[in-house]
């Protein structure tokens, strides 16, 4: 639980994006975050992390981007340093464009509709 509320309070800190050379950052606000215990490899607990994230500076403020924490050495710590952080509009063309692609990913689509539809 204390793990849980470390991890959450992250909510409404500020984001910095640290680009490769001279691309430069990008600064935003963690505005929401969904937490699942996560599987983990070799008895390290991972927790795994969907962020909402606000850019005011960019054309779509609301931004989204998965990630982890792990356990490591009695340690939390930050297990994404190179996410996939997408406005939700490139969000919903790569899903779309995935599940047309692949049918394993329209499977996993639409049993996740199906549940939601419950």
């Amino acid at each position: 639980m204390i793990l849980k509320k470390k991890i959450l309070s992250k909510i409404g800190k500020a984001v910095i994006f640290q680009y490769p050379s001279k691309e430069g950052n990008e600064h935003g606000v963690l505005k929401d975050r969904f937490l699942l215990r996560g599987g983990g490899r070799s008895g390290v607990p991972y927790w795994d992390v969907v962020d909402l994230i606000e850019f005011p500076n960019t054309e779509e403020s609301e931004w989204l981007r998965f990630g982890y924490y792990r356990m490591a050495r009695n340690r939390l710590v930050w297990g994404s340093q190179t996410t996939i952080t997408e406005p939700m509009a490139i969000w919903k063309k790569l899903l779309i464009g995935a599940a047309k692609a692949k049918p394993w990913f329209e499977k996993l689509i639409l049993e996740v509709a199906d549940e939601l539809r419950k």
